[in-house]
């Protein structure tokens, strides 16, 4: 089948946070998974250059937006190399394939009629880069970002949402159209069915510092925010070009677009993106992963707020896969997560120093006390099928976006393991046809945890890997061969 991933555009108002890692991290370990079951991948991210919040942040700094974005925008790049991560193409809204692939998107949708001019009066949060109704704010603030809106009072272009009520409520009830967790769909459709409203696509030139893409024969407008930012996961594809190859491919014939997402941007993403998309006569996207914040004390990670955590210096302290591991196993993907560096120590020791990574020091200590090869023709069905349950399980547990469950499942393999070793007591068997299987069962055992463990710790299962001298990660790719295992470091030293 043929995937193609994306994360949401983070606003370059600041670099980036853990928070952001949060999403990009998943994203990356659900694209590693699929390519390890041999499906075609495409992922993407970048970062959102247009905004309002941008021009004021740079204001603060004294420099331009565009020395704000340059800066900003390589330091989310920088993430690829930190974390590892394996995402096929970056797109920056500032780049001139995007500017045009907005203007060629605008003009698609205007000319279907769902673009008019009309003045608006309405309260705006620059956190949000929207329109918020007065029912929404809590204590007079926008509820997502505690900030109070301004009232802003001026002549805009609107895109025709109304339009496309009824298209919508069937496309939330149509199987091909997933959101998960299901419950923020029921949460999405009890909005939808209250009525539609059209919403502003535009700004003033002047209100937006005279910053973002002009609005096609209008220079006194740009094109707001969330139609320009939307866009990115079709322009980052070419969609630019009359026929473009990859535009094609990877979103007009792509077996599932799935869109990593936080649970802020929701309705853009469900409503207003499908509606946009509907009006362009392009194909929708399949799925939806709404993911939970990162919190601290229970607030937010969030630039605005000041509630961070600089990937660039924990990761001085930490292995950045071993904070990969922790974002992916410690939360449940769609709730809120608190972290802290306590919690982070204790599943370093609990699952990698004292669980895989023990079984690994124990399983290459014995074959190299042994002095023999071990056949890997020994491995006993039995156990075989015993090992395969388990990674069945965690296949179906990350094919639903459980990354917490499915690296639960890798830990399941690894205790399962340890007890096997302390039932068969390999170090005291004189039965060596028994010593044998025994040390080739905990080999497969191994093979499957390393598989396990490659999307969320793509190098320290490339290393485990190497002690096992497998060059395959996937066990049905072995043919026969015998192992002479030797002891090596541990791959998870405590600390």
């Amino acid at each position: 089948m043929r995937y193609y991933l994306t994360t949401a555009i983070p606003y370059v108002n600041a670099k980036p946070h853990l928070g952001f890692v949060l999403e990009i991290v998943q994203a990356d370990a659900y694209a590693r998974f699929l390519r390890s079951q041999g499906e075609e991948v495409y992922f993407i991210t970048g970062t959102d250059e247009n905004s309002l919040k941008n021009v004021i942040s740079a204001k603060k700094k004294g420099i331009t937006p565009q020395m704000l974005v340059d800066k900003n925008s390589q330091a989310f790049k920088n993430l690829k190399d930190l974390f590892n991560l394996s995402y096929n193409d970056f797109i920056r809204t500032t780049e001139l394939r995007h500017r045009e692939g907005v203007a060629k998107f605008w003009k698609k949708i205007s000319s279907r009629g769902d673009i008019y001019k009309k003045k608006y009066k309405g309260l705006y949060c620059v956190g949000s880069e929207s329109f918020v109704r007065p029912e929404d704010l809590v204590d007079g603030l926008c509820p997502e970002h505690k900030e109070k809106p301004e009232l802003v009072e001026e002549e805009n272009y609107f895109f025709a949402l109304s339009h496309y009520q009824k298209e919508i409520e069937q496309l939330f009830a149509s199987p091909k159209f997933d959101i998960y967790p299901s419950r923020r769909k029921n949460e999405l459709l009890t909005f939808i069915k209250q009525g539609l409203e059209d919403f502003s696509i535009s700004r003033s030139r002047e209100r937006a510092g005279n910053w973002g893409i002009s609005v096609p024969n209008d220079p006194s407008q740009v094109i707001y925010v969330w139609v320009d930012a939307l866009s990115n996961y079709i322009t980052a594809l070419n969609y630019r070009e009359e026929k473009s190859a990859l535009f094609q491919k990877w979103w007009e014939q792509s077996d599932k677009i799935i869109h990593f997402i936080g649970k802020g941007i929701t309705r853009f993403h469900a409503i207003y993106w499908p509606g946009l998309l509907l009006s362009a006569h392009l194909r929708l996207p399949t799925t939806i992963f709404v993911h939970g914040y990162l919190t601290i004390n229970g607030e937010k990670i969030s630039k605005s707020s000041g509630v961070t955590i600089d990937p660039f210096d924990i990761t001085q302290q930490y292995d950045p896969e071993v904070i990969r591991y922790f974002l992916l196993r410690e939360f449940s993907p769609v709730e809120d997560g608190d972290f802290s560096i306590r919690r982070l120590q204790e599943r370093y020791l609990s699952d990698l120093s004292r669980g895989v990574g023990n079984l690994l020091s124990r399983v290459l200590a014995l074959g190299e006390q042994s002095g023999e090869d071990i056949s890997l023709a020994k491995i006993s069905s039995s156990w075989k099928q015993s090992v395969e349950k388990i990674y069945q399980q965690y296949q179906q547990e990350m094919k639903g976006f459980h990354f917490n469950n499915a690296l639960a499942k890798m830990n399941e393999l690894s205790s399962l393991s340890d007890r096997y070793i302390s039932q068969e007591k390999p170090w005291a068997c004189k039965d060596r046809e028994k010593f044998q299987t025994t040390i080739a069962n905990l080999i497969y055992s191994l093979a499957y945890i390393t598989l396990m463990l490659s999307p969320a710790m793509p190098q320290a299962a490339e290393k485990m890997l190497s002690f096992l001298q497998l060059e395959e990660i996937t066990p049905s790719s072995w043919r026969e061969k015998s192992i002479r295992l030797r002891k090596k470091p541990p791959l998870f030293p405590k600390k």
